[in-house]
């Protein structure tokens, strides 16, 4: 049964790509990255200006290429 989790791959990323403002224009991959990240931490949500969980493709692209305002 513990054979199977090495059948599973991790997903990997750069980490540089969660600093808002950091990334610029994403690949498809890298919003998925990042979608999947600030699922996993309300903290890095916050730090991103994600509220209400909304991690929609275009506001996550916003925020990697503009950074956050405000």
């Amino acid at each position: 049964m513990a054979m199977q989790l090495y059948l599973i791959p991790h997903r990997t990323g750069d980490e540089r790509l969660l600093i808002p403002g950091w990334a610029g224009e994403l690949s498809d991959h890298e919003v998925e990255f990042i979608q999947e990240r600030l699922r996993l931490s309300r903290r890095l949500s916050r730090k991103w200006g994600i509220i209400n969980w909304g991690y929609s493709e275009q506001g996550i692209r916003q925020v990697a290429l503009l950074g956050i305002t405000g």
